[in-house]
């Protein structure tokens, strides 16, 4: 007859030359699996329906021999009373018609599927499976990164809207309001995502937002003396940040297509730039380059950054785009002396430059004339896209009007950073009436 085992018994079990089976006398059908290798657990051994069974507890429970205060669970550390409780479970269960190794099975199942269905893992899932048609993965990362700590290990199906709430509260009151909407919309895509490949219904509804779009839009635009002063400080400012401010006016360009800037994207005589559509807001949605013809201006500050080691133009080593934005943009604030202004701004700033420009072309008489330069072909300088019928259909790119208006831009900005002498601009009316 098999010996009662005890916990200083079970401790003390030493391991030996091939894997053995030490039977439990208190507590028929449990056995104390010891391997060669020395490692212990607990299984048991039942009859179902007339065939022989055999269930793996779990591990055995080293160290002091303390209790857990919780139930006992099946495949987690365990004691010789826990160990005793869940042999017992099982045999009243295979008594009962129920076979334990089936429910086992069905536990794993639905704890794989628990863990499949958390937020962070529909997260990764959904990155690693769109990642490749978002424009700004990284930044589609960070949103939802930012869930994590409070709601990533939580079932998905489980997770209330209240508790959205609650942990999108937090990052407003952390990282502002505005970071707070951005990881909302992030999350909603992605719940959306997630209802669309299966039976989940998102508890996220319309709203929710903590600012309004109307109180983002801004209207700044820098005035010829600001303008001017921030130009000035650019050009004798250490590179590669004094050149970019400039490049990303004279170009109208978001800060990121011009920090992005690769030498391999000009052209052979570097008079054009060509931006893959998967760094360019616009041209992302049609998957479409976008042809940026670059003014003579534009071409010099290009040509006078320093070849390093990598592609990009605007770097610190060539091998990276440039980045640190906030930082760089307050150091040069301070010699600059403007500061209530965002870089977006220069691209609003060269938009209403562009409204001011003029450009020369002929009459049907062959005169040379100076006319504004058309809104239409402003606003293909800065990408926007063309509305309406006309926009699916015309597909011309425009180029040589937007190097003529991009030239243009430089010879305002050329104007206001070094205005000519009072005489030159008063023959320059005369000449024009």
């Amino acid at each position: 007859m098999a010996k009662t085992l005890t916990a200083i018994a079970v401790a003390n079990a030493r391991p030996g030359a091939q894997r053995r089976e030490i039977p439990d006398g208190g507590c028929p059908g449990l056995y104390l699996v010891v391997q060669s290798s020395g490692v212990k657990s607990w299984c048991t051994r039942f009859r179902f329906r007339g065939a022989q069974r055999k269930l793996t507890l779990g591990p055995f429970l080293a160290g002091n021999g303390q209790e857990p205060n919780a139930e006992p669970e099946l495949d987690t550390p365990l004691s010789l009373a826990a160990a005793r409780v869940l042999a017992t479970k099982a045999l009243r269960q295979a008594k009962g018609g129920i076979d334990p190794t089936a429910e086992k099975r069905k536990h794993r199942v639905a704890l794989r599927t628990a863990e499949a269905d958390t937020l962070a893992a529909i997260s990764e899932e959904y990155l690693r499976r769109e990642g490749s048609k978002l424009r700004t993965l990284h930044q589609r990362r960070s949103d939802h990164e930012l869930l994590y700590s409070d709601l990533g290990r939580q079932p998905v199906d489980q997770i209330r809207r209240g508790q959205y709430t609650r942990v999108l509260d937090r990052i407003a009151d952390e990282r502002g309001p505005v970071r707070a909407d951005r990881a909302l919309a992030a999350l909603k895509r992605l719940l959306s995502w997630h209802a669309e490949r299966s039976d989940f219904i998102s508890p996220l509804g319309r709203g929710g937002r903590r600012v309004k779009p109307e109180d983002l839009a801004r209207g700044r635009v820098l005035t010829d003396d600001e303008l001017r002063r921030l130009w000035t400080a650019a050009e004798t400012y250490p590179n590669p940040w004094g050149g970019y401010l400039r490049f990303t006016l004279l170009t109208a360009c978001r800060r990121s297509e011009s920090a992005g800037l690769r030498r391999g994207e000009l052209s052979d005589d570097g008079r054009e730039w060509t931006i893959p559509w998967q760094r360019y807001k616009t041209g992302y949605k049609k998957k479409r380059d976008v042809l940026i013809p670059l003014s003579k201006a534009a071409q010099q500050i290009i040509a006078a950054q320093p070849v390093l080691g990598g592609d990009y133009v605007f770097s610190a080593d060539g091998t990276r785009p440039l980045s640190g934005f906030d930082k760089r943009k307050t150091d040069f604030d301070k010699v600059s002396g403007i500061s209530d202004y965002r870089l977006h701004d220069l691209r609003r700033t060269a938009r209403t430059l562009l409204s001011r420009a003029k450009v020369e072309t002929k009459t049907e008489e062959g005169k040379k004339i100076s006319v504004s330069v058309s809104p239409d072909i402003a606003e293909r300088c800065l990408g926007h896209a063309i509305t309406g019928v006309r926009g699916v259909y015309d597909r011309f790119e425009y180029a040589d009007q937007k190097r003529d208006a991009l030239e243009a831009l430089a010879q305002i900005v050329e104007r206001i950073v070094r205005p000519p002498p009072v005489a030159d601009m008063e023959a320059e009316r005369r000449k024009r009436r």
